[in-house]
């Protein structure tokens, strides 16, 4: 089963207006692909597979780092909603 945290950041929950934004990745993206095929055209078959395992490499680790700072935001809004939510009631008594 998988985590909450796991459920959030793969992105299983949408959010109202959320598929404007995921259309502009969809965008950059494509540019990236298409600059891709440039650099691939421009290098020879060692070079390109070099540059084809620095890439693979390169976003297995962005998807690390995203995935912390997913992690780091996610838990730094539960603290503040605890922080909130002791204070209130500290306030109530």
């Amino acid at each position: 089963m998988k985590s909450i945290l796991d459920f959030l950041f793969s992105g299983e929950l949408s959010f109202p207006g959320s598929w404007i934004e995921e259309s502009k990745l969809g965008k950059e993206q494509d540019q990236i692909e298409k600059l891709e095929i440039q650099v691939k055209a421009n290098l020879g078959e060692e070079q390109s597979e070099l540059w084809k395992e620095y890439q693979k490499k390169a976003r297995e680790m962005m998807v690390l780092q995203c995935r912390m700072e997913f992690e780091r935001g996610f838990l730094l809004a539960a603290n503040l909603g605890m922080e909130v939510f002791c204070r209130t009631a500290q306030g109530t008594e």
